[in-house]
């Protein structure tokens, strides 16, 4: 038998409107109240009608933004169709995407991001921040105010955040340092280049990365760690520095964006020996993947990050899912070489 609002209604003791207000979101309900009407929902196994849905939503609307560091960095446009996806499904529900694209890592940037989206009526937030204590203090105030987050392609760690959704950057290090462990037979003189120690993402792939190493017994050490900030001057520049004062670097792994820097200083080098490897399927990273400048490449699905992301910062607002009994959202890691490139 169908389980309609009338039905909930009774079961939970109270009136109809009381259970609409609960499952929209609208009004004021008191929190016990509200908790037994999801449950029984969830319990009695309840859909809620899409007509009825995209009706209650003209008159209640709900505004996500989406704030990132993508000024320059192919990336996260790979992201953005995702987003885009999420916005077109759930658009007759009433939903309205805001994207803040930030240049960079800079904190204050990212904490005067957040707050213009607050100030442009969002609701919920998907944020690709940096991993600082301001930006944990403001994401737990911003969840004490009733603002679903939802963190996605990078973590920010000790925040009250409704879920992560992205890839899981220990087994992607790991991945990669599983890789050299099979093509290369001496010792490694590893140069690090990463786009900002303040992004948890990459700093995770680092620790993931030495971690294997170690357990496969793979000698190595960490010649230099140099940030590019996603800058492809900045990574071309600061590689070729790298490599000409460590002429004996036989390992180049490239923890964040500006692949294509790191590449074209790995080219002007010209050494064979180097072993170089780097992360996400972009024309760059393609056709140095081709040219076997890079040995392969590890992905990590950034559409489904972006639709995923939004698609449960919404549901959360609109008071479709619990915020306690919300999953992590983790991405496949994939490894890409040249006879799977594009495939």
């Amino acid at each position: 038998m169908k389980v309609t609002v009338k039905s909930l209604a009774l079961a939970a003791g109270v009136s109809r409107g009381t259970v609409d207000r609960v499952l929209h979101n609208r009004g004021s309900v008191k929190p016990d109240v509200a908790k037994r009407v999801r449950a029984l929902a969830k319990q009695l196994g309840y859909v809620p009608n899409r007509a009825g849905l995209a009706l209650a939503a003209h008159k209640t609307p709900i505004k996500i933004g989406v704030l990132m560091p993508s000024v320059g960095n192919a990336f996260y446009q790979i992201i953005i169709d995702g987003i885009s996806d999420a916005q077109k499904e759930y658009a007759d529900l009433g939903l309205s995407v805001v994207i803040k694209e930030i240049n960079g890592f800079n904190e204050d940037d990212h904490l005067a991001g957040i707050d213009d989206l607050i100030k442009q009526g969002c609701k919920g937030l998907c944020l690709a921040t940096v991993n600082t204590p301001k930006l944990r203090d403001r994401i737990n105030q911003l969840h004490d105010n009733h603002v679903a987050i939802v963190l996605f392609n990078t973590d920010v760690e000790g925040t009250k955040r409704l879920c992560y959704v992205g890839s899981d950057y220990i087994t992607a290090g790991a991945t990669c340092a599983g890789m050299v462990a099979l093509s290369c037979h001496e010792e490694q003189y590893v140069l690090v280049v990463t786009g900002s120690r303040n992004m948890l993402g990459h700093n995770l792939r680092i620790k993931g990365f030495e971690d294997e190493l170690k357990n496969q017994k793979v000698p190595y050490q960490i010649i230099s760690i140099v940030e590019s900030f996603d800058s492809d001057i900045r990574a071309q520049q600061v590689t070729s520095e790298a490599l000409k004062k460590y002429p004996f670097i036989n390992c180049v792994y490239i923890t964040g964006g500006a692949v294509q820097g790191v590449g074209s200083a790995l080219i002007a080098h010209d050494d064979p020996k180097i072993f170089a490897m780097g992360f996400d399927e972009l024309y760059a990273t393609k056709q140095l993947v081709s040219e076997g400048i890079i040995k392969f490449v590890i992905c990590q699905q950034p559409r489904r990050q972006g639709y995923h992301a939004v698609k449960r910062a919404y549901q959360a607002v609109a008071g479709q899912i619990n915020e306690g009994n919300v999953q992590d959202f983790i991405t496949d890691t994939i490894i890409k070489i040249k006879p799977n490139l594009g495939s």
